[in-house]
């Protein structure tokens, strides 16, 4: 008898992840990505949608927030890989790429990206999870009364340091990391860097960031 029951038990184990991986196939996941995103505050434009078994190719996408137009890409590839999620964006042969673990880990890993609002990212790698850690550089920040020719972020959990070079001089600062544990993207920042007689203030979220000179 006990054995009776744990073969019917095994049975509707197995029938049950059947039916889930059934699920999962035939869903359309191009959806189930844009409704997610959408619960983030952020909208996605694709001209081109492939799904595959384990993945979803987008061409040519722009992406927006509730107010502007973020980032595009060329292509980007939402794909499932063991243990983690991943999003990876291309776009005038750089790349951005970020990370999703079961552990609720985030890493988000780019280099040579220049379809940002903004700015160009050089080089990032970072990973949240109970704080930030790692590298920003960005490239070509143009704000709206000064460009900044390359601004460094070196994040350090829950504070934060950086520097930005104007017209072959460095002004330098710090900050502080307000970490956000349901939701690690919104995670606020705040910090200002000083010289030359400028002030930049840097603000917002890591999924919104403000850089901006204050008098």
């Amino acid at each position: 008898m006990k054995l009776k029951i744990k073969e019917v038990l095994l049975l509707a184990v197995l029938f049950v992840l059947f039916s889930v991986f059934i699920l999962f196939i035939t869903l359309p996941k191009f959806l189930l990505l844009d409704r997610v995103l959408m619960e983030k505050g952020i909208y996605l434009m694709a001209q081109g949608v492939e799904e595959g078994l384990f993945h979803v190719k987008l061409s040519k996408v722009q992406v927006y927030d509730k107010s502007s137009k973020l980032a595009e890409f060329d292509s980007a590839v939402f794909s499932i890989k063991p243990f983690y999620l991943s999003l990876k964006g291309t776009c005038q042969g750089g790349s951005l790429e970020t990370k999703l673990f079961l552990n609720k880990k985030i890493e988000i890993e780019g280099k040579n990206f220049g379809c940002l609002r903004g700015a160009r990212v050089k080089f990032v790698s970072l990973e949240l999870m109970d704080g930030i850690k790692g590298k920003l550089e960005l490239e070509d920040l143009r704000l709206r009364d000064l460009k900044v020719d390359g601004l460094t972020v070196e994040f350090k959990g829950r504070t934060f340091s950086g520097q930005a070079r104007i017209l072959d001089s460095l002004i330098v600062g710090d900050g502080v990391v307000s970490f956000n544990r349901a939701d690690p993207l919104r995670s606020s920042i705040n910090g200002k860097l000083t010289g030359m007689g400028l002030n930049l203030q840097i603000s917002g979220t890591l999924q919104n960031p403000s850089v901006e000179v204050v008098r």
